[in-house]
């Protein structure tokens, strides 16, 4: 494997969240660019979410190209951006930021890599599914905005905070239609809602290492065989729910 070679001349990029010793991001893209001869590295920066515009305006000083926006920072870059992009818009989430002479561009990748990513995994499309979403960080916003740009029939979330499932709902619903619902997991309706959907999907860091024994829904919460289930968790690579989910369901797939 060629060398990481750093000199006055390497391009300085970046990435920020919670949780950036777990996250294998850094180590991708230093192999890639490595092997690729580009002269540029990427360093991980934990960062709290109050020091994140600190984080980018030092950033920028030291010209750094690109910002890797992570958990749980994706939903916090209102009013830190030169311009975003549609789906960084719509969905309120941001995890690529490109930076030029007018400052930091916003991106969100994620919607349309999970628009190429689902018909290849499941062979299945999202078009006129039920989705029972959990979640309404960054994450499960790019997961909504993917299935309303890819024309489901609904959008079901659940969330511990419900302004924020709110929110996202009215930003959904005011690019295409009446399709994203806010849910109370205590509500008759919301597990109507569970029983009947297509796509079950965890969206939240439930089940994360090291909390590995904890996940997002309640006990009374059961699968059913028709059900697919996805949760965006990658370490451990099965969570408690996969595991939940696999005593049921034929298809269960991890993030």
């Amino acid at each position: 494997m060629p060398e990481l070679n750093i000199d006055g001349k390497t391009s300085l990029y970046a990435i920020t969240g919670k949780y950036t010793g777990f996250s294998p991001i850094p180590g991708l893209f230093n192999t890639i660019v490595s092997f690729m001869g580009y002269n540029s590295v990427m360093m991980p920066f934990d960062t709290n979410r109050y020091d994140v515009q600190m984080v980018l305006d030092a950033l920028q000083i030291l010209n750094c190209k690109g910002v890797y926006i992570d958990t749980p920072h994706r939903c916090d870059l209102d009013g830190l951006l030169a311009t975003q992009t549609e789906e960084a818009r719509i969905s309120g989430a941001v995890n690529i930021i490109r930076a030029d002479d007018r400052g930091y561009n916003g991106n969100n990748t994620e919607v349309k890599a999970f628009q190429k990513a689902f018909p290849k995994i499941t062979g299945e499309t999202l078009t006129g599914k039920k989705i029972f979403l959990i979640g309404s960080g960054g994450i499960a916003r790019a997961i909504a905005v993917a299935c309303a740009y890819e024309l489901c029939e609904k959008v079901t979330f659940i969330n511990r905070t419900q302004i924020k499932s709110r929110e996202l709902c009215e930003r959904i619903n005011k690019r295409f239609g009446n399709i994203a619902f806010a849910a109370d997991l205590n509500e008759p309706e919301t597990i109507h809602n569970f029983y009947n959907a297509d796509i079950i999907i965890n969206a939240t860091s439930a089940g994360m290492f090291p909390d590995i024994d904890n996940h997002s829904l309640p006990e009374n919460y059961n699968f059913l065989p028709h059900h697919l289930v996805l949760d965006t968790v990658y370490n451990p690579p099965q969570t408690r729910l996969m595991r939940l989910a696999g005593t049921k369901c034929h298809r269960v797939l991890n993030g």
